[in-house]
């Protein structure tokens, strides 16, 4: 600035005054974009929504600011002190009508007295390329499933918090092309001696064939009912030795296993990927007595690895185009604690997924899905085609090959459980 006022010929003192009054602008427009006029805009919505008082002559009484607005990054957080007779319930049902007022996602919980309201206002990629996405894996132990990436960034999930997902959408959506992404995101970051695919494609084998040539599957891809049925009977008898041998261990979960067996391998996940699993759960009319019992074999297989698999180290992947209540079992949605909901074609729809009827409005755009567990996320899920897949997943191997032996030792498959109550 004292350079540009020299060149033109005016006075030192006016630069540093120029100088002042242009920092003092910035200051400005920046208190007035984050303490100001973001939280004006957030209370004028909630009173449109209805989330204000009356005064006895009929006056509007607003929601009052508690404190400055916390910012990181494109989220701000915001803590309101609501007028007597307002609950934080009344500003959570308005929230989806809320964020699409603001152009951000919006939770909102009760802390107190208080209702803190956080709105991420970055913007969801229109598309996600799977080497981009898994540059942002987390490091270090779990096993990572990620759903894509929304407002505040890269969503991931520890299979061992959540341990079953559901997948729903119409045709096109995306599912297909998440089955695809998540197994070539596991099996590239895990070794076979760390990760395990059961797969099942109820759709002719047409989507998952490839993966069942990879080292990590459980055998070949089981596409028809009864190879299903025989695929997750090998898999509840693993579930069934696993249990036991938890027992005799004397411990809850694989988790707590690999804290007793310290200096062992952990024990590996085994994750049951299941592509249209209506084919299974819905009633085929006309079928034969041998189809009708495959298909109970399959889903009382599946409804018994979802009660009981989480503990064991065992998981489910399940996709279905047809979200309804006949397809998606309440006592299998039950155990699911993930739901990545693609558009579907109705309100009705999106309520047996998601208990709303946010996915009936989702854009027409591949690959737009919402992710659920304790919260709402609208996100972009990673693009994947099958040569990219394969590729990533031998570079993978290429990488674990070159590492230390001691990292990519394999747990026998013969493992056993000593009467000291340790698990080999």
């Amino acid at each position: 600035m004292c350079t540009v006022a020299t060149w033109a010929g005016w006075p030192p003192g006016w630069a540093w005054g120029l100088a002042g009054v242009a920092g003092l602008a910035v200051t400005t427009w920046h208190r007035w974009r984050t303490d100001w006029a973001f939280p004006a805009r957030l209370a004028a919505a909630l009173v449109g929504l209805g989330c204000a008082g009356r005064t006895e002559d009929g006056a509007a009484l607003e929601p009052r600011r508690v404190g400055r607005p916390v910012r990181a990054g494109a989220t701000v957080t915001t803590r309101w002190r609501l007028p007597l007779g307002v609950t934080v319930a009344e500003v959570t049902a308005p929230a989806d009508a809320l964020g699409e007022h603001l152009d951000a996602g919006v939770s909102v919980w009760s802390d107190g007295a208080s209702c803190v309201i956080r709105c991420a206002r970055g913007r969801i990629p229109a598309h996600v390329s799977l080497s981009g996405f898994e540059r942002t894996r987390p490091l270090g132990d779990g096993c990572w499933l990620g759903p894509g990436i929304g407002r505040v960034g890269p969503a991931w999930v520890d299979l061992a918090t959540c341990p079953h997902v559901v997948v729903g959408g119409t045709t096109g959506g995306g599912k297909s092309v998440f089955l695809r992404q998540a197994c070539t995101g596991l099996a590239g970051a895990y070794g076979p001696d760390r990760l395990r695919l059961a797969l099942v494609d109820l759709k002719g084998g047409t989507e998952l064939a490839p993966l069942g040539t990879w080292p990590h599957a459980w055998g070949p891809v089981a596409d028809h009912l009864d190879a299903a049925a025989d695929l997750l009977a090998g898999v509840r008898g693993e579930l069934a030795w696993r249990l036991a041998a938890l027992r005799i261990a004397g411990v809850s979960d694989v988790g707590a296993l690999t804290v007793t067996n310290a200096g062992r391998p952990p024990w590996l996940r085994c994750l049951v990927v299941v592509d249209e699993m209506a084919e299974a759960t819905c009633a085929a009319g006309g079928a034969d007595r041998a189809t009708r019992d495959a298909q109970q074999a399959v889903a009382g297989g599946l409804a018994a690895l979802a009660r009981l698999g989480r503990a064991a180290g065992v998981h489910l992947l399940l996709a279905t185009q047809r979200p309804d209540a006949e397809a998606v079992p309440g006592q299998l949605k039950a155990n699911c604690t993930g739901t990545l909901a693609f558009r579907v074609r109705t309100a009705a729809n999106s309520w047996i997924l998601l208990d709303g009827d946010r996915a009936a409005h989702l854009p027409q755009h591949p690959g737009r899905a919402l992710w659920v567990t304790d919260t709402v996320t609208e996100l972009q899920v990673p693009a994947c085609d099958r040569a990219e897949s394969e590729a990533w997943v031998g570079a993978g191997a290429r990488a674990r090959a070159q590492a230390p032996a001691a990292l990519v030792r394999q747990r026998a498959q013969t493992a056993s459980a000593s009467s000291d109550g340790v698990v080999e």
